[in-house]
């Protein structure tokens, strides 16, 4: 009876203690969470003219097998007025960096490292800075790989890739709006159509093995179309419905109706 009795208040000791460590451990948590920040989680995709999920074949009979980036950098920036007694209604601009090596896959909308969710001051934030590096195998920062019918009537493969740094920056006039103590989900799309505009593969040598390869020493020409096209590629907005399209603004909605 008396070790019947010692058991029950060990046990009731250890059930105390248990639930003081886990109020301690459900207290720093929420400490350690800053309800007034912006959680943010981005994502990136490819885009065609036909708009349909997990296709990626566009209305010149392209169809993409691989689009990978090579991602570096991440920038965020917006423009606040700074209030002080000698510089009042001065711009300052403010930036939030999230930097690393992020192999982004476009067809499956995925990245390694995932970008996870970030947490940032909320705002309106009026431009996105995008910088990619030579990270991807085979020393590039952007590759593509398609399928294409020729003028014969032959499928054939082709696989375009850029060697170069790159920056791009996406602006949106009436600026990317992230609320506080809110998930924002952030998309960015790489318009497929717009980088191929002006090319014709028909005119394009293929090597020995059959492919056409477009890069620094093959099919100059045809990269030099390409590079022309990059500062037309891609676009940014919020996805809040999540449907991997960038939501339209509801005025606009309004004024279509």
């Amino acid at each position: 009876m008396k070790t019947s009795f010692m058991n029950l208040i060990m046990r009731s000791s250890m059930f105390a203690l248990a639930l003081a460590i886990g109020l301690f451990l459900q207290s720093c948590s929420q400490e350690n969470v800053d309800v007034a920040d912006a959680q943010v989680e981005l994502q990136m995709k490819a885009q065609t003219n036909q708009s349909v999920v997990n296709a990626r074949s566009i209305n010149t009979g392209y169809v993409f097998t691989e689009i990978l980036l090579g991602v570096t950098e991440l920038e965020f920036e917006t423009l606040e007025e700074a209030e002080t007694e000698d510089e009042e209604g001065e711009d300052e601009q403010e930036e939030v960096e999230f930097e690393g090596e992020f192999i982004v896959d476009l067809i499956r909308g995925t990245s390694t490292p995932d970008f996870g969710m970030a947490e940032i001051a909320p705002g309106i934030y009026e431009e996105i800075e995008i910088e990619m590096e030579p990270i991807l195998e085979g020393g590039y920062s952007i590759f593509v790989g398609f399928e294409f019918t020729n003028s014969n009537n032959e499928v054939v493969s082709v696989e375009y890739g850029n060697s170069d740094e790159l920056e791009f920056e996406v602006e949106n006039e009436t600026g990317f709006v992230l609320d506080a103590g809110a998930a924002n989900q952030m998309l960015i799309l790489l318009n497929l159509d717009v980088l191929f505009t002006g090319v014709d593969l028909n005119t394009a040598t293929a090597d020995n093995d059959g492919v056409i390869r477009i890069n620094e020493s093959s099919n100059v020409d045809i990269l030099e179309t390409i590079a022309s096209n990059l500062d037309h590629i891609l676009d940014a907005g919020e996805d809040d419905d999540e449907d991997g399209d960038i939501d339209e603004d509801e005025e606009d909605e309004d004024t279509e109706d």
